[in-house]
């Protein structure tokens, strides 16, 4: 592992820098390190992923219409939610659950079929993983000014975020951001098991299947813990345990879909292969699942033609069933009833025929590939949803006892 003095004092003097500020007031040093890769590459200018410039851009934000700290990090980071659209109804009579049963839909909906739709985009629930941050905060600062980050403009994209409610959270897990390198670029294999979910004391790989072992990570066990966990050792990606739910950060982004009535949400990650939307969990209503294979099927195709996935993928008749995993996707759908698929970017490069984790990456991804890929995924996302909505929120009669 390499670490250094030198990293770990600038996140002291970032926690410094933090104090003055109202959202920001309180937060503690980190209690590892920050991971530093030899040789990494200098990160372009448009990749903006340290938590103060995600502080800076959300806290700068002036065109969307609402802004909210939907919660403080173990270490006290501020999670910010950016709203574009309007967000002025009131709070739902309901949950979902008792509304989907009740007399009519709109007891919890509180809009006619075929109203606007709430569309929630989070990124870094792991914070290691930086590719979709980084889009994410291209797109914000796109809505914010008309132009990415790269001076470019996507109309399409701007014309689809309006058509919608929209939210978008650039960062959950400040925590492991906060220790976690500005990219994964060109790296390898090992190097990234370290980052992501850290080594043992005796510089053993805890692993990404070992990490999901301990619910939290034992911190005192680790000589590194990765910056997929949050600071108090949880993978928040796993905070889906009903009836004990132990993160602020899942808890505040399920009241965050039940409060705003949420219809589909797009959760950013990334991993060592070729970008992929992935099948969703087997455990959610089925009419909703077969909507939602098609939608990714279409997500798919269009990082296909896009050039940016390799493989192209099997129509939703010909793919394999969805799997039996069970994690914070699945906890949306029973907070708001929302469809929601995973994102996982590439940290550097795709291994299609998934050759052992040390061969030689077979393509190497550019930073402005890995903005696309966020870009290319959240149109396709978005388009589909107004071909027809994204959940079948009942039909406009009122059911009487």
């Amino acid at each position: 592992m390499n670490t250094s003095r030198k990293g770990f004092l600038g996140a002291l003097s970032l926690a410094t820098a933090f104090a003055g500020c109202s959202t920001t007031k309180g937060i503690q040093p980190t209690r590892f390190k920050p991971f530093e890769v030899p040789g990494l590459k200098p990160r372009p200018d448009f990749w903006k992923v340290r938590p103060a410039e995600i502080i800076e851009l959300c806290e700068s934000a002036t065109k969307c219409s609402r802004k909210e700290v939907i919660c403080h990090t173990p270490l006290g980071y501020p999670v910010y939610a950016l709203f574009y659209g309007d967000f002025n109804d009131a709070p739902p009579q309901t949950n979902w659950s008792a509304g989907q049963g009740s007399t009519t839909y709109r007891n919890y909906y509180g809009r006619k079929q075929g109203g606007v739709q709430t569309f929630l985009f989070i990124a870094g629930v792991h914070g290691a993983e930086p590719e979709t941050v980084a889009g994410a905060m291209n797109l914000i600062r796109m809505l914010e000014t008309g132009r990415d980050f790269r001076g470019k403009v996507d109309d399409e994209m701007l014309g689809l975020v309006g058509k919608y409610r929209f939210i978008v959270v650039p960062c959950v897990n400040m925590d492991g951001r906060a220790i976690s390198p500005d990219h994964l670029h060109e790296i390898d294999w090992v190097t990234f098991r370290k980052v992501s979910q850290g080594t043992w004391k005796d510089g053993s790989l805890v692993g990404w299947r070992g990490s999901k072992a301990w619910f939290p990570l034992p911190l005192d066990k680790v000589s590194y813990p990765g910056g997929y966990p949050n600071a108090d050792g949880y993978n928040i990606m796993h905070d889906a345990a009903p009836g004990d739910i132990r993160t602020e950060e899942c808890r505040s982004l399920l009241k965050l879909a039940a409060r705003w009535r949420v219809d589909a949400v797009l959760n950013g990650h990334s991993y060592e292969s070729e970008p992929s939307v992935l099948q969703p969990s087997g455990i959610d209503y089925p009419e909703k699942l077969a909507r939602a294979r098609d939608i990714r099927y279409q997500c798919n195709l269009a990082l296909h033609k896009a050039g940016i996935k390799k493989l192209a993928p099997k129509p939703p008749a010909e793919d394999r069933l969805p799997g039996p995993g069970f994690n914070m996707n699945n906890m949306f759908a029973l907070a708001s009833g929302a469809l929601t698929l995973t994102l996982e970017c590439s940290v550097s490069y795709d291994k299609a025929d998934r050759p052992h984790a040390r061969a030689k990456p077979e393509r190497l991804y550019t930073f402005d590939e890995f903005i696309q890929t966020t870009y290319v995924t959240l149109k396709a996302f978005l388009a589909a949803g107004l071909e027809k909505p994204f959940v079948n929120r009942g039909p406009e009669i009122v059911y009487r006892d």
